[in-house]
C-alpha cells in the first residue's frame, strides 16, 4: 500500500511558499475584480494582470492565465482573446503565480457589469454551495476521490432540485475533476493511488485545489453560455482544511466590489 510521501506531505517552508504564492495571486484576483472592463478585451485584462504581477515578488505565472467571457467561460482552458467584454456577461479568470518555486491556482467568476443576471446568480450559488461544503469535508482520513464523489453528487442534486436538469449524470455539465495536488508544479506530480490502487488518504500538510464548476455549453435553455468555476488552494490540517487563497466569492461581496469598480 505504500507510495512516495515525500512530495505529498509538504514541509513547513514549502507551505509558507505556497501561502505566499496564494496571497499574491489572491491580491491580483481582487484587483482584476475591481476593474472597469466593459468595452475592454480579455487580452486587455490579461495585460493589466501581467503588469500588476511584475510589481510583486512573484517569479512568474504558475501557468498561462485563463480568461473566458460570456460563452467562452464554458471553455476550460480559454486563452485570452480580443473579444470585447460587454454588460451582462460573465468573466472567468483562472490565474496563479509562482513564488520561490511554488505555485498557486485560483479561479473566480464575476460579472463584467455590476451584477450577476438572475440565471447567472442561480448557477453561481449552486457552485459556491458545493465548494463550501466540499471544503468543510476536508480532513485527515478522507481522499480526493471522496471529495470528488461528494462534489458531483451535490452539484447534480442542486440542479435537479431546482428543475434545471433532469439528467442523472453530471458529467455533461461538470467536465473535470474536483481537485489536483499543488506544489512545485501547478498539477504537482504526486500519486492519487497507493500501489494497490486504493486512493491516497489525506494527511496533515497535503495541499491541493478544490474547484467545482458548471458549464452550460449547448443546453438550449436560459442557462446556455453560462460557465462558473470557483477554485481555492487547500492545506490539510490536523482537524480539517485551511484555505490558503483568500479572494471574495460570496455574491454580495462580488457585487459590492463591481458596484464601486475603478
Amino acid at each position: 500500500m505504500k507510495t512516495n510521501q515525500s512530495k505529498l506531505i509538504k514541509k513547513r517552508s514549502e507551505i509558507e511558499k505556497l501561502r505566499k504564492a496564494s496571497t499574491i495571486s489572491s491580491a491580483l484576483h481582487s484587483l482584476a475584480m475591481s476593474q472597469t472592463v466593459i468595452g475592454k478585451s480579455e487580452t486587455d485584462l490579461a495585460t493589466y494582470l501581467n503588469k500588476q504581477r511584475e510589481c510583486t515578488k512573484a517569479s512568474g505565472w504558475a501557468y498561462p492565465t485563463i480568461i473566458g467571457s460570456a460563452g467562452r467561460s464554458t471553455i476550460l482552458h480559454a486563452k485570452p482573446t480580443k473579444k470585447i467584454l460587454n454588460e451582462n456577461e460573465l468573466v472567468l479568470v483562472d490565474m496563479g503565480v509562482k513564488y520561490e518555486g511554488y505555485c498557486s491556482d485560483i479561479t473566480r467568476t464575476w460579472p463584467a457589469g455590476k451584477k450577476f443576471s438572475k440565471e447567472q446568480k442561480v448557477i453561481y450559488q449552486i457552485v459556491l454551495n458545493t465548494q463550501k461544503e466540499c471544503i468543510k469535508r476536508v480532513k485527515p482520513g478522507v481522499s480526493l476521490y471522496d471529495l470528488d464523489d461528494f462534489c458531483r453528487k451535490d452539484l447534480l442534486d442542486q440542479l435537479r432540485s431546482k428543475g434545471i436538469v433532469k439528467s442523472k449524470n453530471i458529467d455533461r455539465y461538470f467536465t473535470h475533476k474536483t481537485s489536483h495536488w499543488i506544489g512545485q508544479d501547478v498539477h504537482d506530480k504526486c500519486p492519487y493511488q497507493y500501489l494497490d490502487k486504493s486512493p491516497v488518504i489525506l494527511s496533515p500538510n497535503m495541499c491541493f485545489t478544490i474547484e467545482p464548476g458548471l458549464y452550460f455549453k449547448e443546453s438550449k435553455s436560459k442557462y446556455e453560455g453560462i460557465g462558473i468555476r470557483i477554485e481555492d488552494v487547500i492545506r490539510v490540517t490536523e482537524e480539517g482544511g485551511e484555505t490558503l487563497s483568500q479572494v471574495p466569492k460570496e455574491i454580495d461581496e462580488i457585487e459590492a466590489i463591481r458596484a464601486i469598480k475603478i
